[in-house]
């Protein structure tokens, strides 16, 4: 779902450290949607740049924003959605940081969103045809949600076949169908499955 894919080795290596962004302050922001927009919560933002009142913000101001809590947190929290929907954590948290690194704040070229890169109109039919509710994807829980709720829509479309699986959720179910799997297909699953266990 994600355009820029990260190897095995690449996905480990990264895990050393957890990233953190920029933002300058525009006309009608408030800590609230900034926060919003990135993935992180108010209270994060405003102990990273010493804010003592929330609600005062400087049209201008350059802020760091950091990534949506530290990677352990967002480890727990893939792991949490996971076992809550029968999932093995490993293998949700496998292919959370293949997408994206466990970064909230990532949107791909292609417009999809957060830690489980779900575009908009896969996060439209999750909410209204498999959970029930509407899930902003720019929120951590809601975004972990609708990748492990596609994902078992996947599951059962292919008849729980784990492959099938990763490469409807990387390439699309309708494209494997009608013309196999791509190569990059073949090697986003095996990077999943080689991290899957590492996650173990």
């Amino acid at each position: 779902m994600n355009t820029g894919r990260l190897t095995a080795a690449a996905a480990l290596a990264a895990l050393l450290y957890s990233a953190s962004a920029a933002y300058v302050v525009e006309r009608g922001d408030s800590l609230s949607t900034i926060a919003k927009r990135h993935g992180t919560t108010v209270t994060a933002l405003a102990e990273r740049n010493g804010i003592g009142n929330v609600h005062h913000i400087r049209i201008g101001q350059r802020l760091e924003v950091p990534s949506a809590g530290s990677r352990t947190e967002v480890g727990d929290l893939i792991a949490s959605v996971a076992r809550e929907r029968g999932w093995s954590p490993a293998f949700v948290q496998a292919l959370a940081w293949q997408e994206s690194g466990w970064q909230q704040d990532r949107v791909s070229s292609a417009g999809a969103v957060g830690i489980m890169q779900v575009m908009p109109d896969t996060g439209r039919f999750v909410s209204q045809h498999l959970v029930g509710r509407d899930l902003d994807l720019h929120d951590p829980h809601d975004n972990v949600v609708a990748g492990v709720a596609f994902l078992q829509h996947l599951w059962e479309l292919t008849d729980g076949d784990t492959e099938r699986t990763l490469a409807g959720y990387y390439q699309g179910l309708r494209s494997v169908r009608v013309n196999g799997q791509y190569a990059d297909t073949d090697r986003y699953i095996a990077n999943v499955l080689a991290l899957r266990e590492r996650f173990r």
